[in-house]
């Protein structure tokens, strides 16, 4: 099976999986009630005051995931995190991923929260070879932008207004590859293909985990929150885009 997260194949846990020619790779929606569909291995500090399973805002089910961060959430002297382990992938040259969610934000961020990315593992030579984050927008908004290399210092390939106080799908196709002029990504804002540009998409790991929640490098003392809900890896575009928002 293609893109199967290896934590999946020795997690002991048979739903996520289905059979061989299931279309679906990983799910989370919270609609278990806790944290349970995620990997405990790469979650930091999700103490019931950083992550919550909530009911007052929800995309879709009864549940959702609330990752709120404060200026004590350490994880190490340059870095603050709140954030749950997300699905390993194993990534050859040439090969692709799909995978898309919903988030949300009641009020605008009061500094830049990176809340999703690539990182290989291991030993990374890129750290992260890609990141999504939202950030506060001069004169007032928000913007949520994507780039590449550790924390998009390798360039940021779009940015887009976000509207506070209403879900969004951020659903994405990577192609992988260390070569520029080979690799791809592909990004659709709710259900609008927002980019599609040739990049460079990997380092020289053959397996990259991601890590949903807000990251912040370096300390800063403003609290922000952010609601997940709706994850979903398959190894076709249609199974993450079919529940795509109507333009």
């Amino acid at each position: 099976m293609k893109n199967i997260p290896s934590w999946i194949l020795w997690s002991g846990v048979p739903w996520l999986i289905g059979s061989a020619s299931a279309k679906v790779i990983f799910k989370a929606d919270f609609e278990t009630g806790d944290l349970s569909q995620w990997n405990t291995s790469g979650t930091r500090n999700a103490s019931s005051r950083n992550v919550e399973v909530v009911t007052d805002i929800v995309q879709e089910g009864k549940y959702a995931g609330k990752f709120t961060i404060h200026e004590d959430d350490v994880f190490n002297a340059q870095q603050l995190r709140v954030q749950v382990g997300g699905p390993r992938i194993t990534v050859e040259e040439g090969s692709d991923t799909y995978m898309s969610f919903y988030l949300y934000m009641a009020e605008p961020p009061k500094d830049r929260d990176n809340f999703f990315y690539w990182e290989g593992a291991p030993p990374p030579k890129y750290d992260n070879v890609m990141t999504w984050w939202v950030q506060p927008k001069e004169g007032g908004g928000t913007l949520i932008k994507y780039g590449t290399g550790n924390l998009g210092r390798n360039g940021t390939h779009w940015e887009a207004d976000f509207t506070t106080g209403k879900w969004h799908q951020l659903a994405m196709h990577i192609h992988w590859s260390e070569d520029e002029t080979k690799g791809n990504t592909r990004l659709w804002f709710d259900g609008v293909l927002a980019l599609d540009k040739k990049l460079e998409t990997k380092g020289p790991e053959s397996v990259y985990f991601c890590q949903p929640g807000i990251h912040r490098s370096p300390h800063t003392s403003s609290v922000d929150t952010i609601y997940f809900d709706n994850f979903i890896l398959a190894d076709t575009l249609e199974e993450v885009l079919k529940e795509a928002p109507k333009p």
